[in-house]
């Protein structure tokens, strides 16, 4: 009986798949997955367990277990084995080498999708596989819609991918969690009145053996430059670096290795550090893999009151200014130094500067905005779609709730009214196909009636022409036959018999 039910097939207007969950190392797919799983009550998420490559071994069921997902949600994560027994509207996609994987999938059965653009995941500019992907999946009549979340993004899947404009949808940053509870003036730790260090953290993945991508050695430049200027001063690395990879000589002591750290960890720890220091760089100067501005961990640095001071080689930046609410870096070492210098010389500055860099995080990536962005691009791509299955809305979300509060009710009548339409077309149309199915079987008896009575009039056609021919011949055998007994042979063997008798 259980096996029966886990293959029964299972319809669903929307479709996520993804590798991360419900693995928790990935916080920005947590918050917009378990948005779109509650917004959209028809939907479901698939995963391709990515995570055992990079962050955790342990099974599917232990990770869905100990989640912090809610229990509606968790009933919707289903391992990806399960996808030949689900019929969706629309798929969802978070990641180029995602999509790419479960891209033979949806032409196999014309499954329509929404891919999201994020830097990284194997899109890397001016690489000849990257683009030929690229150009396959928007050439594609099966996308719909391609979110991106950088200027660069989208100006180079137009210039050089050639994807049409309608398709791309750009929704600046990403799906944070900006609603942390964090108060600049109640939770930010001060240097002389709440801790007595400085703190200057990096946060980053390490990819292989590589420590210049992420800046993590310049980082450890400017430890070693400023450790002896400041005798305050501590410098905090998290993620998978350690002390081997770099000589930290006399700045040994003033460098602490906290590891990789799970979401949780950062509620406190962000609060304590003055700054975040980032000097990413792409992987050469004619492209390859990037990453976005600001970072993810800097924006999650930035929620909790940590000036960013970070680098944009890549001219990404649309939303801040140097210098007023961030401090943009360059590759140049002993400049970097300079200006982080005169920041921890004057503190004034450096909580004014990382007070304006909360307020504009909190602005420019408010996470209500980042989901709502969303959930209008999908919505619209589900109201698009021409359905077999007609099925009721989902119920607004409380965010929403309150951005269309005044329209709620006419747009519920409006969505009734239109539900209402569909079904009677639908039951129009079943009627319909009754009558064409009759007429069809009316048609057939009929049309083998005629040619019925056709052949019959043939058969009657032929009998009449028979005896027609009968009775002509009939005469003339009479005829023969009066003529034969008025000949003389004749009358002579009727004398002879007449005798006999």
């Amino acid at each position: 009986m259980q096996e029966r039910e886990e293959s029964e097939t299972k319809y669903c207007d929307l479709l996520i798949i993804d590798e991360m969950l419900p693995c928790e190392f990935s916080p920005f797919r947590n918050l917009e997955y378990s948005h779109h799983l509650s917004y959209f009550k028809s939907s479901l998420l698939l995963t391709t367990e990515g995570w055992h490559s990079a962050f955790s071994n342990s099974t599917f069921d232990k990770h869905l277990a100990e989640s912090s997902f809610p229990d509606a949600v968790k009933k919707r994560i289903l391992k990806f084995s399960e996808f030949p027994n689900i019929v969706p509207k629309l798929a969802y996609v978070t990641f180029l080498h995602n999509l790419w994987q479960v891209f033979p999938y949806f032409k196999e059965r014309s499954i329509p999708f929404i891919l999201q653009l994020y830097p990284g995941g194997r899109f890397e500019l001016n690489s000849s596989e990257s683009d030929e992907q690229l150009k396959a999946i928007t050439r594609s009549e099966l996308c719909r819609k391609i979110v991106v979340t950088q200027g660069l993004s989208r100006d180079y899947l137009i210039d050089k991918i050639g994807c049409p404009q309608d398709k791309i949808e750009f929704i600046y940053g990403g799906v944070y969690e900006t609603n942390n509870g964090f108060d600049f003036y109640k939770d930010k730790k001060l240097y002389g009145r709440d801790k007595k260090t400085l703190d200057i953290c990096f946060v980053a993945h390490r990819y292989g053996n590589d420590t210049r991508k992420k800046g993590y050695d310049q980082f450890i430049a400017v430890a070693k430059a400023l450790t002896p200027k400041f005798e305050d001063l501590r410098f905090h690395v998290v993620g998978d670096y350690t002390p081997d990879q770099i000589p930290l000589e006399h700045a040994t002591e003033r460098i602490f290795f906290h590891g990789k750290k799970p979401q949780a960890f950062f509620r406190e720890f962000y609060p304590q550090m003055d700054l975040i220091l980032s000097v990413n760089r792409p992987d050469n100067e004619s492209g390859g893999s990037f990453d976005g501005f600001p970072t993810g961990a800097c924006m999650e640095a930035g929620f909790s009151g940590v000036l960013n001071c970070i680098s944009d080689p890549l001219k990404m930046n649309v939303a801040f200014h140097d210098n007023k609410n961030i401090v943009i870096l360059d590759e140049n070492t002993e400049e970097t130094i300079n200006r982080l210098q005169q920041l921890l010389s004057d503190t004034n500055r450096l909580y004014l500067l990382a007070y304006q860099n909360w307020r504009k995080f909190l602005q420019v990536f408010d996470r209500d905005q980042q989901l709502l962005d969303r959930s209008k691009i999908i919505t619209n791509e589900l109201i698009r779609n021409e359905s077999l299955i007609v099925r009721p809305p989902a119920r607004m979300s409380t965010m929403d709730s309150l951005v269309f509060s005044e329209l709620k009710e006419q747009l519920r009548q409006a969505v009734g009214n239109h539900l209402d339409a569909e079904r009677r077309h639908d039951n129009l149309l079943a009627e319909y196909k009754k009558l064409a199915t009759g007429f069809e079987q009316v048609t057939s008896e009929l049309t083998h009636h005629l040619k019925a009575q056709a052949a019959l009039q043939d058969d009657n056609t032929r009998l009449s022409e028979l005896l027609a021919n009968r009775i002509y011949i009939e005469g003339r055998l009479e005829h023969m036959l009066v003529r034969l007994l008025r000949t003389k042979p004749v009358k002579f063997l009727r004398q002879r018999l007449t005798r006999a008798r």
